[in-house]
């Protein structure tokens, strides 16, 4: 078995329950629940190259609801108008001392953002992976600025 197909993904019990807003969910936003969307992130995290999986032994991937107002704004931004498909929290393997212990890493997705920003089945498949491949590589030490020039 490779070392990706152990990556845990994780949906926290309880914060489930609340149904999408119908005031901030588009008239187009596709039916997903959230078991569906959880299987999305699995497969999108199970394909990742092999070369990443190995590097992702001590990283969790969670799917949350949505971003907490702490979380928004520990990336500057403002809870009232803005949103995360997903955030990387954890100390980047650019930055880590090889004499003291870290932390897991944690790569939570934003179900309620990324379902209510896509249209189809598709696309949101494609947001799930360009995000969860954004976040790992902020793991990597990859800043956002490089990351948009690349496109991601």
């Amino acid at each position: 078995m490779s070392r990706l197909r152990e990556l845990r993904l994780v949906m926290p019990k309880g914060v489930w329950q609340r149904p999408l807003a119908p005031r901030f969910t588009r008239h187009d936003a596709i039916p997903m629940d959230r078991t569906r969307f959880a299987r999305l992130v699995a497969e999108v995290v199970n394909q990742l190259p092999e070369e990443f999986a190995a590097r992702l032994a001590n990283v969790e991937v969670v799917v949350e609801d949505e971003p907490s107002r702490a979380q928004l704004r520990s990336v500057g931004l403002d809870p009232r108008f803005d949103t995360l498909f997903g955030l990387y929290e954890g100390v980047p393997l650019a930055e880590r001392s090889p004499d003291l212990p870290v932390l897991p890493d944690k790569i939570s997705i934003f179900y309620r953002p990324l379902v209510e920003e896509c249209e189809t089945e598709t696309e949101l498949r494609e947001e799930i992976r360009t995000t969860i491949l954004h976040e790992v590589a902020h793991f990597f030490g990859i800043e956002d600025e490089d990351l948009e020039s690349w496109g991601y």
